[in-house]
């Protein structure tokens, strides 16, 4: 065993066409803010890569058990790196994430616990959804704090406008939050 070995926490072999693809398409439409971390999990066959409101999947196989939480930014600027083969190789080492010829400053958090997950493409519905089953500290750990906060604050507007539009039939802020909070929650359909 070499001492890269000794030091490795978690190696994968990842599809490039579809790491790179997936990289793209989050540098696209996912927008992460300045420091904005990416969350970098094994599901099933794939390596998920989430950030900015966006995941991005490919297939993936070794061992990657927990996840990397890394600079968002600097994740999306590695896929002109990448190599020419099939594969590549991504390892995490204590503090770094490492591929072919690059490395990224990182922190690993070894567990396997439910986390948020906001899709590319998701309704303001769907963000607070995750906003609501997930404590701040599980959001700001898997980086989509910030897209909930601008969510609720949307939601606060767009409950506040209507209010407004509504005040002839006598509906009540309050109402109205207890409505959207239902249909939020799933408890109204």
């Amino acid at each position: 065993m070499t001492s890269d070995q000794t030091n490795e926490i978690a190696s994968v072999d990842v599809n490039r066409d579809q790491l790179i693809e997936g990289l793209r398409l989050l540098k696209k439409h996912a927008s992460p803010r300045r420091r904005e971390k990416a969350v970098v999990r094994r599901e099933g066959g794939d390596l998920v890569i989430e950030i900015g409101g966006g995941a991005a999947r490919a297939e993936a196989s070794g061992r990657w058990e927990g996840e990397a939480r890394l600079n968002g930014k600097l994740l999306l600027e590695t896929a002109k790196h990448y190599s020419q083969d099939v594969t590549v190789n991504i390892r995490v080492e204590p503090g770094r994430f490492l591929f072919p010829g690059r490395s990224i400053p990182c922190e690993w958090v070894g567990t396997a616990a439910p986390h948020p997950l906001i899709p590319i493409g998701a309704t303001l519905r769907d963000i607070l959804r995750v906003g609501a089953q997930f404590s701040e500290e599980e959001l700001e750990q898997s980086g989509h704090v910030e897209s909930v906060r601008d969510a609720r604050k949307k939601r606060t507007r767009l409950i506040r406008q209507a209010v407004k539009v509504l005040g002839p039939l006598q509906i009540a802020e309050e109402d109205l939050v207890e409505l959207v909070d239902g249909l939020v929650s799933g408890e109204l359909g």
